[in-house]
This record gives structure tokens, C-alpha cells and sequence, in this order.
């Protein structure tokens, strides 16, 4: 009968443990994920956030402060019990997952523990800022390509893979990934500011117009977002490298360790019964070209739709670097028509685009433009430094249709000709991707506009992502989740 006993015990031990164990663990990760999704996009759509006044450039090394500073503040919203940050959370309510101090027992199964609740009793993540983006740490820049590979895409077997994303493989060790290259360039700070302020800190004045900094060729479409909870930084104060990479206690074991789960090895590193389970949770934002753009609005402000559309072949440069063509736009038709040097595919003289009667319309892939005919005085032109422009291009079959949308910025001649009807010259200035900080998607949740036969559906798609062999007419972007 005793061993009747023991052994329904160590039966019951072993469910206690899925449920009780392994739930905690689902939990924690299910809370984790939630919080570097949500951090990932934020990154991600704050990557252009601070602009230069005078050009409207993205100012690269306060762009990246603001944007991991935003990430942060995510998670420490995603965790927060009340939504006052000055509260504290005395409670503790809502965490990524509970924290438990476990005393060590004995022998190497860790016999006789207690288990106490310390306070604060939930992990509460506050992410790393890695202003020089180490490879393993809490938020990671780079570049992101999807594998179908089954096994997991994050690990030291890829550490000898030379080629990751057509790039030289720039992970090292456990964080090596197959999906994700990082960037081993720093935005470069104002003088005299090397280190980003911290998160609640406010930056100072040089910080949004001082220096120039960019990532030059580098691509910076990805931001990687990790949480962990485990032991990878246990020789560090707080579970934590100062400025580069966090992590929470691991989850104990409670009732699993009345199963079979053999002692630690005094030599090991890290043992399941000694340590816990880790739970890691991991999130990447790329970019994607915009599909569908809201109406203009106040707050947060968006840029409005500037008053033409543009046609692809004009504003296009194979790297999507700015372009800025002078042109003449016939006040009766709205017509605009490159001037000067041509270049391949819009030669001097051919059609830049055409000013519309209700561009703001103008705001899903696939709609067809309207045709020339709307006037544009001179005096009425009103110049402006940036706006949204539809970009069209010319299917296969049927009428031109909105491929995507550019940054564009307009300025007419100084000096309006004294006939009205005389054409008119202006500068146009396609500006280089960047990526919406709102009211913009890369998706549409209503499928294409009514219209687009399903043939046309992969040639528009080619062109809106520009796909290999498609013109690079400089997209606005925006975030989407890709692992």
C-alpha cells in the first residue's frame, strides 16, 4: 500500500508540474511576448521621429535615442497596474510573471526547500537602451529576412553561418540568428553627446539639431526587441549589463521537482532544478511599404497629401537615394513636365505627374488617378517641404494605378509669369524612405480597391514592395511584425 502511495504521489507530482510549472511558464512568455511585440513596432515606427528642421531629414542619432527610449516606455506601460507611471505599482499586480526566492536545499536535488514571495512579487522588465547595439542585447537594429527554416532562428549554430540577409554574418555566440543581421553601425551623436539621455530623462536642446549622423548604407529596416528571464546575465548586479542587456529571475521549479528531473552538476552552468526554467521572449518590426493612408490629422499631426500625383519612372533612383527634378506645369491642364538633364525612363520633356482636384482621396494602392484637366495658377501653387504624394505607375493592363506613396516636397518660381496662362517652372523633390510614425499601413484590411482584376493583383504588389527589377521610388514605410 506504501508504494501504492508513493508512486500516485509522484504520478500526481508530475501533472501538478505541467500544470502548475509549465503554466506559469506559458504565462510568463504569453505576457512577455505581448509586451516585445508592442516594443518592436514602437521602435520601429519611431526610427525617423526627429527630423532637421531646415531640410526635414531624419536627425539619425536622435531618432535612435528617441525611438529605444519609446520602446522602453512600451514595456513599462504594457506592465504597469494603474497607468500612473509615479505611482510605483505598490501592488505588483502585473509583471511578466511571478517571482519566487527559493532557498537551495540539499544535496544536488535540492531537498527541504521553502519557497517565499519577496516584494515586489513580479517581474517588472526595464529594457536596456544598447545605444552601440550589441548583438545580444535588449533592442537590436539591422535587417531582417524571412527563412522557412523549421528550426529556431536564434542560436550559437549560426554563429558559422557566413551569410545572413546577403550580408556577412554579424552575430556572434548564443544570439546568432539566421532571420536577423544587426547593424555594426552607431548613429553618430552631436558633439560633445555620446550616450543617449535615459529613458525619462529629457534631452537637451543640441540633441534633435546638433550633428548630422546617419547610418549611411547601412540598412536599418528591422528592430529586434528581446525579454528575457533566465540566468544569461547572472554575474551582473540586478540580473542586468548596464545600458546593453536585462533579465528577470528564472521561473522555479515547484512542484516539478518531485519528478525524475536529475540534480545539478556542480560544474554546470545552469540546471533546470537549481535554476528554473528560462523563458525568452523575442519580437522583430520590419518595414513594409504603406498600402493605405488615413485622412490628414491634427493629433498626433500627419503630413497632408500634396495636390498631384506623381508617375514611378520619374522620381525613381536605383537606391531610392532623394531626387529632386526641375519641371514646368502648364497652369490649364495641371499638367508637370520634366525639364532639363532626362534621365532613364522620364527623358526631358516627358510627364512628371498631374495636379488632381481631390488628391486627398488618393490614399489606397491600387485606385486609379484621375485623368489631367485640373488647373494650377501659378499664384495658387503654394509651396511646401513635405507632403505625401501618390506615386503611380503603368500596368500591364488597363489605366495607371497608385503603386504607393513618397515623401515629396514643392517649390514653385518666385516670381508667378504675368499671363496667367503661361507655363510655369518649379522644383520637385522626391525625399528618401522613411517610415510613418502613424495613421499609415501596410496592409489592407478591406482588400484592394474594387476594380483591380486579380491578374493585375502580384504586378501592383511587385511594384508597391519594389521587387527586384521594379523601380525604387523611395516608399513611405510602415511597421509591421515579421517573427
Amino acid at each position: 500500500m506504501l508504494v501504492q502511495v508513493a508512486l500516485i504521489l509522484f504520478a500526481l507530482s508530475g501533472l501538478l508540474a505541467l500544470s502548475v510549472d509549465i503554466g506559469f511558464a506559458r504565462l510568463t512568455q504569453n505576457q512577455m511576448q505581448n509586451a516585445a511585440d508592442s516594443a518592436a513596432l514602437e521602435g520601429l515606427r519611431k526610427r525617423d521621429a526627429v527630423r532637421n528642421p531646415v531640410n526635414g531629414n531624419p536627425v539619425a542619432f536622435a531618432s535612435d535615442c528617441t525611438r529605444r527610449a519609446a520602446a522602453n516606455r512600451i514595456v513599462h506601460w504594457t506592465f504597469d497596474d494603474d497607468f500612473d507611471a509615479a505611482s510605483g505599482d505598490v501592488d505588483y499586480q502585473f509583471g511578466a510573471g511571478p517571482v519566487l526566492d527559493v532557498t537551495d536545499g540539499v544535496t544536488s536535488a535540492h531537498a527541504l526547500q521553502t519557497i517565499s514571495v519577496p516584494d515586489p512579487h513580479v517581474y517588472k522588465p526595464d529594457l536596456q537602451l544598447n545605444q552601440q547595439n550589441q548583438v545580444y542585447g535588449d533592442m537590436v537594429s539591422g535587417r531582417f529576412c524571412y527563412t522557412s527554416d523549421p528550426f529556431p532562428s536564434e542560436g550559437g549554430t549560426y554563429e558559422v553561418q557566413d551569410i545572413v540577409c546577403t550580408e556577412p554574418q554579424r552575430g556572434s555566440g548564443a544570439y546568432s540568428r539566421n532571420d536577423f543581421n544587426p547593424n555594426l553601425t552607431v548613429p553618430a551623436g552631436p558633439p560633445g553627446l555620446s550616450e543617449c539621455p535615459a529613458p525619462d530623462e529629457t534631452p537637451p536642446t543640441p540633441l534633435p539639431l546638433g550633428g548630422t549622423g546617419n547610418l549611411g548604407t547601412v540598412d536599418d529596416s528591422a528592430f529586434l526587441v528581446r525579454l528575457r528571464r533566465s540566468n544569461d546575465f547572472v554575474g551582473e548586479a540586478g540580473q542586468a549589463e548596464t545600458g546593453v542587456g536585462s533579465s528577470g529571475p528564472a521561473l522555479p521549479l515547484t512542484f516539478g521537482k518531485g519528478t525524475t528531473i536529475r540534480g545539478d552538476d556542480p560544474l554546470a552552468d545552469y540546471s533546470v532544478r537549481r535554476d528554473g526554467l528560462t523563458v525568452h521572449a523575442t519580437a522583430i518590426a520590419a518595414t513594409r511599404p504603406v498600402m493605405h493612408l488615413g485622412a490628414p490629422q491634427t493629433n498626433p499631426a500627419t503630413p497632408s497629401m500634396a495636390p498631384f500625383v506623381l508617375g514611378d519612372t520619374c522620381v525613381q533612383s536605383p537606391t531610392g537615394a532623394a531626387v529632386t527634378i526641375t519641371v514646368s506645369i502648364n497652369p490649364n491642364t495641371g499638367i508637370v513636365t520634366r525639364t532639363g538633364p532626362g534621365a532613364p525612363g522620364c527623358a526631358t520633356g516627358s510627364v512628371v505627374g498631374r495636379f488632381v482636384a481631390n488628391a486627398v482621396a488618393l490614399r489606397t494602392v491600387g485606385q486609379a488617378p484621375p485623368p489631367a484637366g485640373v488647373p494650377a495658377r501659378c499664384p495658387a501653387t503654394v509651396a511646401f517641404p513635405m507632403r505625401y504624394a501618390p506615386i503611380y505607375s503603368q500596368m500591364t493592363t488597363g489605366p495607371q494605378r497608385i503603386i504607393g506613396f513618397a515623401e515629396v516636397g514643392f517649390a514653385r518660381a518666385p516670381v508667378c509669369p504675368r499671363n496667367p496662362n503661361a507655363v510655369f517652372p518649379a522644383t520637385i523633390t522626391r525625399r528618401v524612405s522613411t517610415v510613418a510614425p502613424s495613421n499609415a499601413t501596410a496592409i489592407l484590411s478591406e482588400g484592394l480597391p474594387a476594380g483591380v482584376p486579380a491578374a493585375l493583383v502580384p504586378e501592383l504588389l511587385a511594384k508597391n514592395l519594389v521587387a527586384a527589377g521594379r523601380v525604387n521610388y523611395g516608399p513611405v514605410l510602415a511597421p509591421v511584425l515579421a517573427r
